[in-house]
């Protein structure tokens, strides 16, 4: 049976802090605004944001057991090298437990919460409201956060373009590796925004 949106959010709000589940129900808002204007499902991008950080405050053990799972590798959307090396596992286990443990399998919405931290190349749309609804959502306020959303909110291949500059400079300036999902989506989405100028 088909569970409702505020069945997933009573349990995202026992599992994790009040920080985190204020942030998840931000994003969650944030996605169907995105869904709205962009002709998405409301409903399933609304589910995809409240879902996206359900496993973001669990055991490192636990994170790498569901990370590492057979099932993303089968899938074709298993970690790249960085990833497993740098610990970038609250994503992909997230991905895992909603399918394992909650029985969620819609493909969409696992890849969306597979890739909404890294991004990558090719994303789907509801993939694209995700990550940039994580982004931007109102509870942020990094510098030129409206800016940022203004752009989600127009164009996504243009958000996702902007996004993918962000994170990628955001990773310079504290030293962080850049893994290869995240390089190949800024690569792609660069491409993409140059064909329209040409």
């Amino acid at each position: 049976m088909k569970k409702s949106i505020e069945f997933y959010t009573c349990l995202i709000e026992e599992r994790l802090s009040r920080e985190r589940f204020a942030h998840s129900v931000n994003t969650a808002e944030m996605c169907r605004e995105l869904a709205f204007v962009n002709g998405y499902e409301p409903e399933k991008a609304e589910l995809a944001g409240i879902l996206h950080d359900i496993c973001k405050e669990d055991d490192e053990s636990d994170l790498k057991e569901l990370a590492f799972s057979k099932f993303l590798e089968k899938a074709g959307i298993g970690l790249d090298p960085l990833e497993k090396e740098d610990k970038l596992w609250h994503a992909p286990a997230g991905a895992v437990y909603l399918r394992e443990t909650l029985e969620v399998n819609d493909m969409e919405i696992l890849s969306a919460v597979r890739f909404h931290s890294v991004g990558r190349a090719k994303m789907t749309k509801l993939e694209k409201i995700l990550y940039l609804g994580d982004l931007v959502e109102r509870g942020r306020d990094y510098p030129d956060v409206e800016k940022y959303r203004e752009l989600a909110l127009t164009d996504l291949d243009l958000g996702m373009y902007e996004a993918f500059k962000w994170a990628i400079n955001d990773c310079l300036k504290k030293k962080y590796r850049v893994c290869r999902n995240t390089y190949e989506g800024y690569n792609y989405y660069l491409k993409k925004i140059m064909q329209r100028k040409a």
